[in-house]
């Protein structure tokens, strides 16, 4: 743990006093291009490191005639570049279906040193204990993870989540929890914004409560006066634009912009545009993830990804850099201000953390040489070198509540088989995007059955109460807790694969081409995950069983499996770019344009009523 480095006067003096040379250095970094966000420019020079925190930089065109430091270790960069670590904007540790301390070394491999973390998916399905367990978890490893109070679960008042919770639960947790959430997660009930709506109003006030004060947004294709509403409410930012335009009108009236770049969304290459046609807008533009399936994360890396892809799209390396770190530490206020020295970040300069990339090129075509967390070496060439703490009681103790989440209702065949009913909404898959479209064919030529089955409890309870009467088991759950219909674009053949993760309320969604692999797949959930069918029998499966959402092992493992799944899914038809496994949890998302499935049925989520 490294200890505070200015929180007293004492702490000041030592800090002024090995940024003079009058103490050692703890490291010395020599030889090194020093990528400066403050000046965008690659530059010489040196870099010294005190208790996590820098505390010298020489510039060698200036400051050839100053002495190096005096330090302990002394660190040869030998003409390598020296970056800040990068800042993940937005993300759901969840959704790489591995745990925090797992999702630690990870991003750390990839050079990501901070990020800001939603924990909604996993509150959605376990009410705060989930929170509880991602923040203890989180502090077994070495990565700066800045968890946001979720600020819609459910997502719309009306989703058969696996929980509630109202602005006095967060309120409360916060008073249980002082300075360990810091900020509140993104505002998705955009209606209760427009609206003005008194419980959704209470939520953002509760920003008050947060270490940083600050609310982060989720608003896709809102414009005019709602886009008005939502600035003025205190949003500060958006990850889900698609388009320059929708992005150039949020940035202007003052909202950061984040440029996405998950394994469902794509919107780096789009968004690329609004920064190439006017640099000085870089400021106001980072990355995020949002999504990150394991394999994806390590094979290809995180915000190191979309730096390369940045490149790529014409962007200079510096500036990517620059939006990777300075532009995220600007939005969430970390990289100024009266915090210890400690939490400033985003830049190498003194005062700062010493969250530090050592690179090859700024190609970022491969994981960074070296990642130092708060001065501490954490990864070399790809690979986790720090520490990872047991687990302790408390972790083992909130990680058992999580299991067993799954709860289903028994199901009959019947329930699996239904008929294409001419001119209804069907949901239009967008490869690549978490946005889909609306369709009304007249045939069922090209299209897949879909289904969203209710796994908390309530499904369970109605079928216990005599829903089904002398019906098959579950017929009687159909319009209330199991939604059916139609969707194009999944291009499964001879199966189905079935899920507990469905963003954001977590029930079990379902797409095949036949009934008889539906039910097989959804069968054979257990705990929870991902299960692929064909022919009756199961042929791969990633099991997740904490929450339904997170495995249990390393990120190596699930990488691994992660793969094999994905691999079966191609075998069965489904194509590039959309992807088996990401492209299907988001199908049941109901604030995103257009149609999602719900438990009650196909919704219309720009009308918001269900489709008929």
């Amino acid at each position: 743990m490294v200890a505070a480095a200015n929180d007293t006067v004492a702490g000041l003096q030592g800090l002024i006093d090995a940024a003079e040379g009058r103490v050692p250095a703890d490291t010395l970094f020599v030889n090194a291009q020093i990528v400066d966000v403050y000046g965008q420019r690659v530059a010489p020079g040196r870099v010294a490191v005190k208790d996590g925190v820098i505390v010298g930089v020489l510039f060698d065109d200036r400051d050839a005639d100053v002495p190096d430091y005096p330090a302990t270790t002394v660190v040869d960069c030998t003409g390598r570049f020296l970056a800040p670590g990068f800042i993940d904007g937005h993300l759901h540790i969840e959704s790489s279906n591995i745990r925090p301390a797992e999702y630690a070394r990870m991003a750390l491999a990839r050079g990501t040193t901070t990020a800001i973390a939603d924990s909604h998916e996993i509150v959605n399905v376990a009410g705060l204990t989930g929170l509880s367990f991602m923040i203890a978890d989180a502090r077994r490893a070495p990565l700066s993870i800045k968890f946001m109070m979720p600020s819609c679960v459910p997502a719309l008042p009306d989703e058969q989540a696996g929980a509630d919770v109202t602005a006095a639960d967060m309120r409360a947790f916060m008073d249980e929890h002082p300075g360990e959430i810091f900020g509140l997660g993104e505002m998705m009930n955009t209606p209760g914004v427009f609206a003005a709506d008194e419980e959704t109003c209470a939520r953002i006030d509760t920003a008050r409560q947060t270490v940083s004060g600050l609310v982060d947004g989720h608003a896709p294709l809102v414009a005019g006066r709602d886009l008005n509403a939502y600035a003025a409410a205190g949003v500060i930012a958006d990850h889900e634009c698609t388009n320059p335009a929708e992005a150039l009108d949020k940035l202007s009236r003052g909202m950061f912009i984040m440029l996405r770049e998950g394994t469902c969304s794509h919107d780096l290459a789009q968004l690329a545009p609004l920064v190439l046609e006017n640099l000085a807008r870089a400021r106001r533009c980072c990355f995020a993830t949002d999504d990150r399936a394991p394999s994806d994360a390590l094979q290809m890396g995180m915000i190191d990804n979309a730096c390369r892809m940045a490149v790529a799209a014409g962007i200079d390396p510096v500036v990517a850099v620059s939006m990777g770190t300075l532009s995220t530490a600007e939005c969430f206020g970390l990289d100024h201000g009266p915090a210890d020295a400690l939490e400033r970040r985003g830049a190498i300069a003194p005062g700062k953390r010493a969250d530090l990339l050592i690179l090859d090129d700024l190609t970022f075509a491969e994981a960074p040489h070296q990642v130092y967390a708060a001065g501490a070496l954490v990864a070399e060439d790809g690979r986790f070198v720090g520490e990872v703490a047991p687990a302790s009681g408390q972790v083992a103790e909130l990680e058992q509540a999580l299991r067993g989440s799954v709860q289903l209702p028994e199901l009959s065949t019947e329930v699996f088989s239904y008929a294409f009913r001419p001119g209804e909404a069907v949901i239009d898959v967008v490869p690549g995007n978490a946005i889909t479209g609306c369709v009304r064919p007249e045939t069922d030529g090209g299209l897949r059955r879909i289904m969203l089955i209710e796994r908390h409890g309530r499904a369970v309870a109605a079928q216990q109460a005599g829903a089904d009467g002398d019906g098959a088991a579950g017929t009687g759950l159909v319009g209330r807790h199991i939604g059916r219909g139609w969707v194009r674009g999944f291009t499964i053949e001879g199966g189905a694969i079935a899920s507990t993760v469905g963003h954001d309320s977590h029930n079990v969604c379902v797409v095949g081409d036949n009934p008889r692999d539906m039910q097989v797949a959804v069968e054979a959930l257990g705990e929870g995950g991902f299960v692929l069918a064909r022919g009756g029998e199961v042929v791969a499966r990633l099991d997740l069983p904490l929450g339904g959402l997170m495995s249990d092992r390393p990120a190596g493992e699930v990488a691994a499996e992660h793969d094999a799944f994905i691999a079966a899914a191609r075998a069965a038809g489904i194509e590039p770019p959309l992807d088996p496994v990401m492209g299907m949890i988001f199908l049941p998302l109901p604030v995103i344009p257009a149609l999602r499935i719900r438990p009650e049925g196909m919704f219309d989520t720009v009308r918001y009523e269900y489709a008929s």
